[in-house]
């Protein structure tokens, strides 16, 4: 079985959105009982990690495709700015402004004199500890928003497909492999630290990178996938689970996008809900969490923060992402030109209707 070229005809919105849902899921369990509870090793944090690497891996080969299929780096990088950007920009004021003022311990005053200070400005909008502005330190979490650490490390990758394509080293066959090995290198000496060791999904972007420039020659087989699936069930109980990950998960994740189930390969017509759903639910959880005093059991929280999660994500793909996708075909000097027409319009018109008022008296 080889790659299917349509978006519609592959599973690849199917499996962000299941993705999305078990990063939700893993993210209720580890939040209601805190990282500090939770071993390395458990099957809810491995899950969840799986989930997150392919994600990455369809990244890494979604991205490596779009840029083939752009007639230049500036209109990647445009492509991958109104892919980014425009809907996170909602949600940080969503978190800053509304979850934050409701739930802050912090007086109004002191909330907002704490997110406008430098240390506020700098951490938005990751806060990696909410202490700055006074949100969720009761939960056994604190921190606001932690699932926008990928968001950088994202665009860093972005960064490095656009410069070996810019080079030409994307086309040269031992180029995204060196990388991969720089990579590996750099992750071995962090293996067993948990925070450090998050480097490691940037491995999944890169295999991802490789798999779909080396498509034609790729034979997605169910033998291979099984072989595969079952290395990656047996070093579940191993200390060399992440490393079976990084070995299986890539092509695991791209043999189902590639499978032949019509429902599925229809999903995404509704709409690419993954991404909002991916950057809105930690602060909800956040935010359940400490108006229940934290007792709320895991699987009630994963189910109400995915039924609260899942609107705002409908409502972010159709309000902001999907007109925001729509664009990429304009130049931002386009949009530009016509912001200041627009606005030279509504001037003249103000102007204009000022002068009949002032004629009539």
């Amino acid at each position: 079985m080889r790659m299917n070229p349509g978006r519609h005809e592959n599973n690849f919105d199917a499996l962000r959105f299941a993705a999305a849902a078990v990063v939700i899921v893993a993210h209720a369990y580890s939040l209601s009982l805190g990282y500090a509870r939770i071993r390395p090793d458990d099957p809810v944090l491995m899950v969840g990690c799986a989930a997150l690497a392919a994600l990455f891996v369809t990244s890494g080969y979604l991205i490596t495709a779009s840029w083939e299929t752009t007639s230049s780096p500036g209109r990647f990088i445009w492509k991958r700015f109104l892919r980014v950007v425009p809907a996170l920009v909602p949600m940080v004021f969503i978190t800053l402004f509304i979850i934050g003022p409701l739930m802050t311990t912090l007086p109004l005053s002191g909330y907002y004199a704490s997110l406008f200070s430098w240390q506020g400005l700098v951490s938005a909008p990751f806060f990696e500890n909410g202490a700055i502005i006074g949100l969720f330190q009761g939960n056994p979490v604190t921190n606001v928003n932690s699932s926008l650490w990928t968001i950088p490390v994202e665009v860093f990758m972005y960064g490095i497909v656009a410069i070996c394509g810019v080079t030409g080293l994307l086309s040269r066959r031992g180029v995204v492999p060196g990388l991969i090995l720089v990579n590996l290198l750099i992750w071995l000496p962090w293996y067993a630290d948990p925070s450090l060791g998050k480097v490691r999904f940037t491995l999944y972007f890169l295999v991802g990178a490789y798999l779909y420039l080396h498509r034609e020659r790729i034979v997605y087989d169910v033998r291979i996938a099984g072989v595969l699936l079952a290395v990656l069930l047996l070093a579940i109980a191993t200390p060399y689970v992440t490393a079976a990950g990084v070995l299986c998960i890539p092509y695991l994740t791209l043999y189902f996008a590639h499978l032949p189930i019509p429902f599925l390969s229809g999903f995404g017509r509704a709409g690419d809900f993954s991404y909002g759903m991916y950057i809105y639910h930690y602060p909800l959880q956040q935010a359940v969490i400490q108006a229940t005093q934290d007792a709320v059991a895991a699987p009630v929280l994963a189910v109400l923060s995915f039924a609260m999660t899942f609107p705002l994500a409908y409502l972010s793909w159709n309000l902001v992402e999907r007109r925001a996708l729509g664009l990429k075909n304009t130049p931002p000097s386009a949009l530009a030109r016509a912001y200041r027409l627009r606005v030279e319009t509504l001037l003249s018109g103000g102007l204009a209707g000022g002068d009949r008022i002032a004629g009539k008296r």
